[in-house]
């Protein structure tokens, strides 16, 4: 399912390890690091991704993989879990990111123990930056994460939002 994204040039552009998934092998390993990366926080901090699938069939079979969306452990001390979300270019600007974005983040701050996310996007990615700022999520600084700098792509855009603006939202 996760090979639907990572297989997509347009999808992988925009997220980590896009270089790495240029070849087959390098899809595999991309698919893997990825799955790892998905999972591990459930077991350890009992929050993770999950899949977006299409549920009623408009989008295609009901099931159908489109996409995943939740949270990572969070590489910024303090910052909280990191929000993660991909969804197939099919379905790009149905509000599909917007809508798996909110019940994630209605999910994570029902914790008592969440009470702040983040999440970093590519600074020409207006995408991704309305989907953040649709939710609520503030501009915060920019940030060097996922070797940004060194890749060429500069500072990323890093968000943030605390659960008390949240609830305010719902």
């Amino acid at each position: 399912m996760i090979a639907k994204i990572i297989s997509d040039k347009d999808v992988m552009h925009w997220l980590p390890g896009a270089g790495e998934a240029s070849t087959a092998l390098g899809r595999r390993i991309v698919a893997s690091e990825y799955l790892k990366e998905f999972i591990a926080p459930w077991n350890k901090l009992g929050f993770g991704i999950w899949s977006i699938c299409s549920r009623d069939g408009q989008l295609g079979q009901a099931g159908d993989f489109i996409g995943y969306c939740g949270f990572i452990m969070g590489q910024i001390e303090g910052a909280g879990p990191e929000l993660a979300y991909a969804v197939s270019k099919s379905m790009w600007g149905r509000g599909l990111a917007t809508e798996a974005v909110r019940a994630s983040l209605d999910w994570i701050f029902l914790r008592p123990d969440i009470s702040r996310i983040y999440a970093v996007t590519d600074k020409v990615n207006t995408a991704s930056r309305a989907v953040l700022e649709k939710v609520g999520m503030k501009h915060e600084k920019d940030v060097d994460l996922y070797d940004s700098v060194a890749k060429g792509a500069g500072l990323l855009p890093f968000y943030v939002l605390e659960r008390e603006a949240h609830l305010l939202m719902v």
